[in-house]
């Protein structure tokens, strides 16, 4: 069945590379980091501890006058700022479908979709897995129509502030993001076999001088990727990230800035993936510290630890549990960025089992090659000890190759090609028939 957004997207991108620039002046949309020196656009996220629940938009608003005007063009530099045309992109400001509003409340979102097939020819609903979120590979998908609101804390220039965000998710990344821990809040809003909603965060924030806490349902400080699209260099995401954390947790954060190198976690959890009502009564501690002594460099060290859950509601969420996640972030170059990322997770006390382990190491290597254009490579290993995570014991091992081509500012394109291999007995890949796959992928994400 056609599906009418994927169109629209698949229009405004076949635009965008032909030179229709959606955009007018310079700047960026979302807070990611550059890989390089600062640049107009940015291309490479961080995902770091601090920065896994903060997406921005620009304060730049949607104008259909120059909306239009852009399609019918302005010269050879389209949108006036295109310093990089060259490359095949302009540096533009993008636009924002929404004002800031009063008290600095910003909304705004993202419209993410593409395809995932493999090498096995296995055209299927599951045909990708275990490679999550793309395991469909029976045709192209909408992972995310994504919409939030927020007001941002802002306690740089001391005092008190407060703020809150809360996000919206449809797509077939919505059933994955639900509160299924305990099957509650968000958890069946299901509309077809692919596809749901999940509201993924929905918190207050209090904050005063290099002091914050955060209250409500909230993204995880464990491990590197994310779940929001535009923060991913990938569009694939690594076994680590699916199998071995959590997403998010319900409870209270506290953030707290010693000084420029040091800063802080600590709070109380109710489990992983858990909605408000606690209906496995899991209490966890959350936690965690970085230390970035120069710009260049930070490492940091997060945790969950606690009562998992009764597994009433999650056969998984049972017993006791503890987990950590370890994050270096090295600028190597002003162009040549290094992330390593070591999960270690152990599970016990668990009722007919006594204990489940998993842990691995994930490398990540970008390159950006100008402001327009950066690659990539992740290099992953995950030890499913038990078979508790993905359902056979071995060792996985993947590699993800790709490049991110931002043609304008509002839009992303990430092609890869991907191999996944296996180390033990059994055959996890094409529905259980191979020990090994190969996946070439390709999305757009569409900011506004």
């Amino acid at each position: 069945m056609t599906r009418p957004w994927l169109l629209g997207l698949a229009t405004a991108t076949v635009l965008a590379a032909f030179g229709h620039p959606l955009a007018a002046q310079e700047g960026s949309t979302l807070t990611i980091s550059d890989v390089a020196a600062p640049t107009a656009n940015t291309i490479i996220p961080t995902e770091s501890a601090s920065l896994r629940t903060e997406a921005t938009s620009s304060s730049t608003s949607f104008d259909p006058t120059s909306f239009v005007s852009s399609f019918i063009g302005k010269g050879e530099k389209g949108c006036g700022c295109g310093s990089a045309s060259k490359c095949g992109c302009d540096p533009c400001e993008p636009w924002t479908l929404f004002p800031q509003f009063g008290c600095r409340i910003q909304v705004g979102g993202w419209i993410n979709g593409g395809v995932t097939l493999n090498g096995e020819g296995n055209r299927s609903g599951t045909g990708n897995f275990p490679v999550e979120f793309n395991n469909m590979s029976d045709a192209p998908v909408a992972n995310q129509i994504w919409g939030f609101i927020k007001r941002d804390l802002d306690t740089s220039h001391g005092g008190l502030d407060w703020g809150f965000r809360a996000d919206y998710v449809f797509g077939s990344d919505g059933p994955d993001t639900q509160a299924f821990g305990d099957q509650d809040w968000d958890f069946g809003w299901n509309t077809s076999r692919d596809y749901g909603s999940a509201i993924p965060q929905l918190y207050f924030e209090l904050g005063y001088n290099d002091f914050s806490i955060k209250i409500g349902h909230f993204f995880t400080l464990i491990g590197y990727e994310v779940v929001m699209a535009p923060e991913n260099f990938f569009y694939s995401h690594s076994l680590t990230m699916f199998y071995g954390e959590p997403f998010t947790h319900t409870g209270a954060l506290a953030t707290y800035e010693v000084n420029d190198c040091w800063t802080l976690y600590g709070g109380y959890v109710t489990g992983w993936d858990s909605g408000f009502a606690n209906r496995f009564d899991a209490n966890q501690g959350i936690g965690g510290v970085t230390w970035s002594p120069r710009e260049a460099i930070s490492l940091t060290y997060a945790t969950v630890i606690g009562d998992h859950g009764d597994g009433t509601r999650n056969p998984l969420n049972v017993g006791d549990i503890y987990m950590h996640s370890i994050v270096l972030d090295l600028d190597l170059t002003d162009r040549l960025k290094y992330v390593f990322q070591s999960d270690y997770a152990t599970n016990f006390n668990v009722p007919n089992n006594g204990n489940n382990q998993w842990y691995g190491a994930n490398n990540y290597l970008f390159y950006t090659i100008n402001d327009c254009w950066a690659a990539g490579i992740r290099g992953e290993w995950f030890r499913d000890q038990d078979g508790a995570r993905i359902g056979t014991t071995g060792d996985y091992y993947e590699v993800t190759a790709g490049v991110r081509w931002t043609p304008r500012a509002n839009i992303i394109i990430r092609p890869e090609i991907r191999w996944d291999f296996f180390d033990g007995n059994g055959t996890p890949f094409d529905n259980g028939n191979e020990d090994r796959l190969t996946t070439f992928g390709i999305d757009g994400i569409l900011t506004f």
